[in-house]
């Protein structure tokens, strides 16, 4: 078993429920409630569901991977892992032009982002 690379998988599960659900509460409810036209509404709800997608795919294979230690998967594991780092910083990035320094706490994704790709990064080291 690769520890870092199945931990990551689990943060990626957990955060995918989280996206789902509690994403459906928060900013999905009162989006689909808002004056925007159909056609944003529908574009934004199906990417919103792209990214539940990519969540539990990723989190999904990062577990397989780590849980049955398939050193052949390495690039895809890096793969993964560099782009949690990114959505990470984009979050971050985000967050800083609409709340400065209160980023950290109004777009708290970044938490659960980052650790998934430093972890898959340790773990393909």
């Amino acid at each position: 078993m690769n520890t870092w690379v199945f931990a990551a998988g689990i943060i990626g599960i957990f955060t995918s429920l989280v996206h789902v659900f509690a994403g459906q509460v928060d900013p999905v409810r009162p989006f689909l409630k808002s004056d925007l036209p159909d056609i944003p509404k529908a574009t934004l709800l199906g990417c919103w569901h792209m990214v539940s997608a990519i969540l539990v795919i990723t989190g999904c294979a990062l577990a397989y991977i780590g849980w049955f230690n398939l050193s052949s998967f390495q690039n895809m594991v890096i793969g993964i892992s560099v782009s949690f780092v990114i959505l990470s910083l984009v979050f971050l990035a985000v967050g800083w032009y609409f709340f400065k320094y209160q980023a950290f706490i109004k777009l708290p994704q970044w938490v659960l982002l980052l650790p998934i790709g430093i972890l898959g990064l340790v773990g393909a080291m």
